[in-house]
């Protein structure tokens, strides 16, 4: 196996929480039917949800090139599903089952064959029909199109696989029921991601031909099921956007703008009751204003520095700012895109340019003029690591770091001191990575810090931890202060961060069982009242199937009794359980084995 793909390599893909949740999964032999097929592991991952999440991970010269999960993660970096896949993999790479790709079966077949094969799938599978008219009608092939110009897109292929999906009908994911029809989101998004190659090429009315048909089903689609969707709403403003950039592009007609602006109206009617009134508006005012807004011109070349001129904006105005911006970067317009980026506001979306333009020292000085929060920058950060300009990415983080280091509160600034902690350790700067990791840990006060600070501390760790440890006892909140002492050996402070008062009995509780254990004989009386009052709870709601850990925690008292030398009260006491659980015939004879016999 290449040493490219290894640990250190998958812990830079996720948050260090991420990880560590990941490497738990493999731990417990969650990753199941891990096989690779060509370059894409394939495999489930037991986790929440009853049915195991499904993960391909596509890999180029043995590095993660993509993953997919069907969790529903989002918040940066690979979830802990991917990272558990591929911490299965590396650890055992020859012990994976091999199997050929899908190209690599069908290669060795002539056409006869394979149209064979395809006829075979489509007579038991109602839904490839229009999936195959739909792949032929837009022409795509891999991740460009068939031919750099083609013919006009055929949307009634399109029309007819949206409603395919809506029905239910469309994906052998979903079932369909008498009194519940389950939409495959994924595939209907994907259908609508037809649009993008078109998009990307410049080609807004093929665009436009993809995106028309799929809103013009989804619309009287949605308004029947309006009262009780919970998702479907969502995909409007991205169809409104892609519109939007469409029309952008094309060039429309006069009599053509009209025609659509009126069967967008009227959708955007229909979708008005419901209180999506300005979900497709983006696509309305890309009609209506085009590239003629007053001042606009101005703008673009550079002879303006404010935008819009009112000097305000809502939703709508900034979401066609955002579609002017793609169009200009489709098109190659770079000078118009800087002008408007920056006379909009959009600090990022101009950084972002100037980077890909090799202006590094502009773009630096741009986010530190302009950036005005750590999310900003995190996302500067990662576009600079991209771009293979790791120093100056790190410079930026650190940048941040030291000018908000009383920014104590910030999520986003915990996020951006963790991914500069494990981005300077694999580059090699370990000064720079304790820097960081200490700071993510004193925003955060969370477990994994601690830890990933007391790795990177190595000899050091002494001095520092007395540091941290005070910054975690003058915290008015900590959510794993409990855990963090108890790790540390620390006992009483960790029984005295246990609020009694105001503490949510929760008896599967793992922390507070370790720390019971840990203090049966130091804080005898503190385990009896925690232990009685975790199994009592169980015990008088009749919770049959968790009286087994009942008996858990009043076997944690009877080491407290007996640490206490008061083995009297605890015959009294499992005396007196006894005779009042008599009558629950599962629960007796665990308490009776809790009896001492002399």
């Amino acid at each position: 196996m290449d040493t490219a793909l290894d640990e250190n390599a998958v812990r830079a893909l996720a948050t260090a929480e991420s990880f560590a949740r990941g490497r738990d999964y493999v731990r417990h032999g969650a990753v199941l039917a891990l096989e690779r097929r060509g370059d894409e592991l394939i495999a489930e991952v037991e986790g929440s949800e009853y049915t195991p999440y499904v993960v391909t991970v596509e890999l180029l010269d043995n590095n993660v090139a993509a993953t997919q999960c069907s969790c529903h993660y989002d918040w940066g970096g690979a979830c802990k599903h991917v990272v558990a896949v591929l911490l299965k993999y590396i650890a055992a790479p020859d012990a994976i089952t091999q199997k050929p790709s899908v190209a690599g079966m069908l290669e060795g077949l002539d056409r006869e064959a394979l149209v064979e094969l395809l006829v075979k799938r489509a007579k038991e599978d109602t839904a490839f029909i229009p999936w195959l008219e739909t792949e032929l009608a837009t022409g795509q092939s891999g991740d460009g199109l068939m031919g750099a110009q083609r013919a006009a897109v055929d949307p009634e292929p399109i029309r007819r696989q949206a409603k395919a999906l809506l029905s239910g009908r469309g994906s052998p994911k979903v079932r369909r029921s008498d009194d519940e029809i389950i939409v495959d989101e994924e595939a209907f998004g994907s259908l609508i991601d037809r649009a993008k190659p078109f998009l990307e090429a410049g080609d807004g009315r093929n665009a436009l031909n993809i995106l028309e048909a799929v809103t013009e089903t989804l619309v009287p689609v949605w308004r029947e099921r309006a009262d009780w969707d919970e998702t479907l709403h969502a995909f409007f403003p991205v169809l409104g956007q892609m519109i939007a950039e469409a029309v952008l592009m094309s060039d429309l007609l006069p009599a053509e703008c009209d025609e659509l602006m009126m069967r967008i109206d009227v959708w955007q009617g229909m979708l008005y009751e419901y209180g999506l009134e300005e979900h497709l508006q983006v696509a309305i005012d890309a009609l209506d204003q085009g590239w003629d807004e007053m001042g606009l011109q101005d703008v673009l070349a550079g002879r303006a520095r404010s935008w819009p001129l009112s000097g305000g904006g809502d939703w709508t105005t900034a979401r066609l700012t955002e579609a002017r911006l793609r169009v200009l970067d489709i098109k190659g317009d770079t000078e118009a895109f800087l002008n408007l980026a920056s006379a909009a506001g959009r600090h990022g979306d101009h950084a972002m340019m100037l980077i890909r333009l090799g202006r590094i020292a502009d773009a630096q000085d741009h986010a530190r003029n302009k950036f005005r929060s750590a999310e900003e920058v995190l996302e500067f950060a990662r576009l600079l690591k991209q771009a293979s300009q790791i120093d100056a990415a790190l410079d930026i983080a650190e940048w941040w770091l030291t000018l908000r280091s009383d920014d104590v509160a910030s999520y986003g600034t915990v996020t951006l001191a963790r991914w500069l902690r494990d981005i300077a350790d694999l580059s090699g700067r370990r000064s720079l990575a304790f820097y960081a990791a200490r700071a993510a840990f004193e925003r955060s006060l969370s477990l994994g810090d601690f830890r990933a600070t007391a790795a990177l501390a190595g000899a050091e760790w002494s001095t520092f931890r007395s540091h941290l440890l005070a910054s975690l006892a003058a915290a008015k909140y900590a959510r794993d202060r409990t855990e963090i002492y108890l790790g540390e050996g620390m006992v009483d402070e960790a029984v005295q961060s246990v609020d009694l008062t105001n503490m949510i009995d929760n008896p599967s509780d793992a922390v507070l069982m370790q720390l019971a254990d840990a203090a049966h004989a130091s804080h005898s009386d503190w385990v009896i009242e925690i232990a009685g009052r975790m199994a009592a709870g169980i015990m008088e709601a009749g919770r049959s199937a968790h009286y087994d850990l009942a008996a858990r925690w009043l076997e944690m008292a009877a080491r407290a009794y007996d640490a206490a030398n008061r083995f009297d009260d605890w015959m009294t006491q499992i005396n007196l359980l006894i005779e009042r659980h008599r009558r629950k015939h599962k629960l007796r004879p665990l308490l009776e084995a809790l009896r001492p016999r002399r």
